[in-house]
């Protein structure tokens, strides 16, 4: 009787699968795409930079227009509507009250897509309709929109609404999905209907998630609200592109230092309350 040869690690891994030649082609089809990749995007190409534009762009930046960014001076009385202060706030507005809509339309898609609520079947077509939510850009879905409720605020304010229920029903169905399953079989021994299930037996479990997950898409609403402005659905985003494309550097510093200030204060406010409500 022949004696069994003791495996050690080290044989074990002398005799793995060779798959060496699996990975190196692996790799090409990674370079092969890496490659493909900056050539079609032109990232390769050598492109002359105006060096005496952006010199223009830093003393800009430097001396911002402070009459514009105040709302003082020239921007004052009947012209404070075109001051930073002022389209700062429409942004933060629109950004507001789009997100307030969206939180409000999006608990029936959390509720049909949570699969412990309404089962597999159900939930599926929940998770279809919110993914097609969320497919078109908040950009492609604004200038879809400008042509049935015109520029303005109002548009930005129905895309940030429609768009954002994509994102907050789907979170909405996983903190559902997540809660504790016991109040919800007490009350299901007690013979109570979905109604009171709902109102007693989920709100309470996810009422903090819920908030926390609005708060979160308030503050990339804010961002996004900024960016809007530039196909003139409302807010700071217009007169950006206005003083980029006419080379107002002074006026473009002054949006661009009020944006930062905007963002900032929102993303600490914001990091502040989910900290408290998680």
């Amino acid at each position: 009787m022949m004696k069994q040869e003791k495996l050690t690690p080290q044989k074990a891994y002398k005799n793995r699968p060779k798959k060496w030649i699996y990975n190196l082609l692996l790799f090409a089809l990674f370079v092969g795409i890496v490659i493909y990749s900056i050539v079609s995007s032109g990232l390769g190409a050598s492109r002359a930079i105006n060096w005496e534009r952006l010199q223009n762009l830093g003393k800009g930046f430097i001396n911002p227009n402070v009459e514009f960014l105040l709302g003082i001076g020239e921007y004052s009385g009947e012209k404070f509507v075109h001051s930073v202060p002022y389209l700062t706030l429409q942004t933060i507005a629109i950004a507001f009250v789009g997100t307030l809509i969206a939180a409000i339309l999006a608990i029936p898609f959390g509720f049909i897509t949570a699969r412990n609520v309404v089962g597999n079947k159900v939930s599926k077509i929940g998770e279809v309709l919110l993914i097609i939510i969320r497919t078109f850009p908040e950009i492609l879905l604004a200038l879809i929109l400008i042509r049935v409720s015109g520029i303005g605020a109002l548009t930005g304010t129905i895309v940030i609404g429609i768009h954002s229920v994509g994102m907050i029903g789907k979170l909405y169905a996983e903190a559902i999905e997540n809660m504790e399953s016991g109040p919800l079989e007490a009350l299901d021994a007690v013979g109570a209907n979905t109604a009171v299930k709902i109102r007693h037996g989920i709100f309470p479990q996810v009422m903090p998630d819920f908030l926390s997950t609005v708060l979160y898409r308030f503050d990339i609403n804010v961002r996004t609200a900024s960016v809007l402005g530039i196909v003139s659905a409302g807010g700071i985003g217009a007169p950006l592109i206005f003083a980029s494309t006419n080379y107002h550097w002074s006026d473009l510093a002054s949006i661009m230092y009020a944006i930062i200030i905007m963002v900032t204060t929102v993303d600490l406010i914001s990091s502040y309350l989910r900290k408290k409500l998680i």
